[in-house]
């Protein structure tokens, strides 16, 4: 009885084993590099997402740091979402529980081309080198 009890553990295991292994890895990403500015200076932070134009594959994005991006994503065709939010000196909202302080407000102080309403594009391509520059303006 121990025999069929180990053979049983063993096919088990076995097929344990197989389910996890391989598989689809899903679509090939490739890297993409940047710089973001803003009236000619660095953005400091900031979160950049490359949207599919089309809406059939998955985005990617990443931050933005001191006008620096890096991340990975699929190729194609891109609508480029950056957003930047900061304090607003003075002003309060409630915190996420009842019992929890006010916390400072944000806004989000890029102008709305650039993310709710973006213009801003760029092609992703296998062959790379898929570095893109930026350069907002706010005035």
């Amino acid at each position: 009885m121990k025999t069929v009890a180990y053979y049983l553990m063993l096919a088990c295991t076995a097929g344990v084993l197989v389910g996890c292994g391989g598989g689809d890895a899903g679509p090939t990403t490739y890297p993409v590099t940047g710089k973001v500015t803003v009236d000619g200076e660095p953005l400091a932070e900031g979160n950049i997402i490359f949207r599919d134009a089309e809406g059939k594959a998955a985005s990617g994005a990443g931050k933005i740091e001191q006008g620096a991006f890096s991340f990975e994503t699929v190729a194609g065709k891109k609508a480029v979402v950056i957003t930047a939010n900061r304090e607003i000196p003075g002003k309060t909202v409630a915190g996420g529980a009842p019992d929890e302080p006010p916390v400072p407000a944000v806004e989000q102080y890029l102008p709305e081309e650039y993310n709710e309403k973006t213009t801003l594009e760029a092609e992703v391509s296998e062959a790379g080198p898929n570095e893109f520059t930026f350069e907002l303006k706010t005035k």
